[in-house]
């Protein structure tokens, strides 16, 4: 068998939906193909899973909701020489597996891939993982940039990774299985940083394989999901510890990675400055406008307070001289 497909949900929806794109976006035969689930739902919603590819779908385990160790036990029970670790609520392009296993197939130093991805609205949503000073991790121009944008991220070599949508053989995996310490989130990029650190092999970026991606569709409605300190200083640590004893080959590439990004937001704000100058200009006008608009309403209430003490005015007026009037008769 040449490929698992491992995915972890508790929505029915979101896996009838994942599986409904897998024809168009991979070639393989039915019988070169499985499909792994780990089920943290209700076997109500179990009930309601459909499978619509062409490929053989199991419900795997039934296990409370932790990414990695649910992961982990999938990759155990998987035949294909290689996983595909897969979030639930992604659309897939056509063809986004078969460029993913191709580049991993023709390039035996290359121990993991990741996908293109982008959000419901086409802005790119992950191209890559970088570190910044404090060793905290983020995904590169996250909602910066239009997808379409390819040129700007190129099919290559990266310091991480999401685990939203990756490819590795198994018997790597094996060997570097996710760390199941982490709660909520982390372990993915530290599998990016163990394979190269532990299996001397590559982490690339496929711009081929694409998807839609909407981050934390389900983590998002769960308890106890939305973020973790632990899980930050341990990756915080743990991407220390790569820093400090990476070769230069991985150094360069963690270089020319933030090389790239910082052309990219120079590029951004180049292309952009127009539009932000004339928005500053448009922004002033209305300010001044709006000004001069509220000077005349102050003159206007002005006026009618003068106006109105003039009515008050004229109507003692008139009932003094009635009130003569009435004095003469």
């Amino acid at each position: 068998m040449r490929l698992s497909i491992l995915v972890v949900s508790r929505t029915p929806l979101l896996v009838n939906r994942l599986c409904e794109g897998l024809d168009a976006a991979c070639s393989l035969p039915a019988r070169e193909v499985e499909i792994l689930c780990s089920w943290s739902g209700s076997s109500s919603d179990e009930t309601e899973l459909r499978n619509s590819s062409r490929y053989d779908f199991h419900l795997a385990q039934r296990e409370p909701y932790h990414f990695a160790g649910n992961m982990n036990g999938l990759a155990a029970k998987a035949g294909g020489d290689v996983l595909m670790l897969a979030n639930d609520d992604l659309i897939l392009d056509p063809g986004c597996v078969d460029a993913a296993l191709d580049l991993l197939h023709r390039n035996p130093q290359i121990g993991l891939v990741g996908a293109l991805l982008r959000d419901q609205h086409g802005l790119l949503s992950h191209a890559g993982i970088n570190f910044d000073s404090r060793c905290s991790s983020y995904h590169l121009l996250d909602r910066l940039l239009p997808a379409e944008r390819s040129d700007l991220t190129p099919t290559g070599p990266v310091a991480a990774v999401t685990g939203a949508l990756q490819w590795i053989r198994r018997e790597d995996f094996r060997r570097q299985p996710l760390n199941t310490a982490y709660r909520v989130c982390g372990e993915d990029v530290e599998l990016c940083l163990d394979i190269k650190q532990y299996l001397s092999k590559q982490v690339w970026l496929c711009a081929e394989a694409r998807a839609v991606h909407e981050a934390e569709t389900t983590r998002s409605t769960q308890a106890n999901q939305q973020g973790d300190s632990a899980d930050l200083i341990r990756l915080r640590a743990r991407t220390r510890a790569f820093l400090e004893q990476a070769d230069a080959d991985q150094l360069r590439v963690l270089l020319m990675q933030q090389q790239r990004e910082s052309q990219q937001l120079r590029d951004l704000v180049r292309d952009d400055l127009p539009r932000l100058q004339a928005m500053e200009a448009h922004l002033t006008a209305l300010e001044q406008e709006f000004g001069s608009a509220e000077e005349m309403r102050q003159q206007r209430d002005e006026d009618q307070a003068v106006l109105l003490s003039l009515r008050e005015e004229r109507l003692r007026l008139r009932e003094k001289l009635d009130a003569l009037e009435t004095c003469r008769r």
